[in-house]
């Protein structure tokens, strides 16, 4: 009976143990990028179902009510409505009216929610979202965080340059453009940081009810 290794057996053995601690790091790093691939991929599937959901809905909580074009205190004035033909410029009888009847007054709201509904774009402003593990929201931990901001912003030119404009507008300012924003970053229980997408969208003040139509 011998009482040692050979010094095949003891090569062998260095080999092995070698080549544990080479792979066993990798498959570490490897399930960590995994993780992180899984947490981008849901976070930005969230944030791509959150402005689906806010594009469809009315642009303010008024066009719920009424289907005129809202009037705005800052707006664009190629945009405003004619008093005279009660249309938009470019409208056409039929259309949607952006004239409130006599003894209404239908303006565009100011942004957030006004009742317990998510019924209108601007209900999503300030509606952040943590993906917390601990499944708590008063823990504020968690894998990524979703931040929606709505605002009012300058409306586009008529004519000429047809940039998109970002800067919200200010406190009690309202035109016929908000702008809608969704940030995925990710949350503190991450092993990274910064932001993983940010989606953005402009929405127009056209009313929300369909143009009339009538069958021959």
């Amino acid at each position: 009976m011998r009482n040692g290794l050979t010094l095949i057996e003891l090569i062998l053995s260095m080999m092995i143990i070698g080549v544990v601690f080479t792979v066993i790091p990798r498959l570490i790093l490897s399930m960590n990028q995994s993780t992180q691939v899984t947490i981008k991929e849901e976070a930005m599937y969230n944030a791509l179902a959150q402005i689906g959901m806010i594009t469809a809905l009315p642009w303010d909580n008024n066009n719920t009510q009424n289907s005129q074009i809202l009037g705005v205190t800052h707006g664009d004035g190629a945009y405003e409505c004619n008093t005279t033909s009660g249309y938009r410029i470019g409208g056409f009888v039929g259309g949607r009216n952006c004239i409130s009847p006599a003894g209404t007054d239908f303006n565009a709201g100011v942004i957030g929610r006004e009742d317990a509904e998510y019924n209108d774009i601007d209900d999503y402003h300030d509606t952040n979202i943590t993906a917390d593990k601990n499944c708590s929201t008063t823990v504020k931990k968690g894998l990524y965080v979703m931040d929606t901001s709505v605002a009012y912003v300058d409306d586009p030119q008529p004519l000429g340059s047809a940039a998109l404009n970002t800067v919200p507008k200010g406190i009690g300012e309202s035109s016929n453009t908000k702008y809608v924003r969704v940030q995925v970053k990710y949350g503190s229980d991450a092993r990274r940081q910064g932001c993983i997408t940010a989606l953005e969208y402009h929405s127009f003040n056209l009313g929300h009810i369909q143009i009339n139509s009538r069958s021959w």
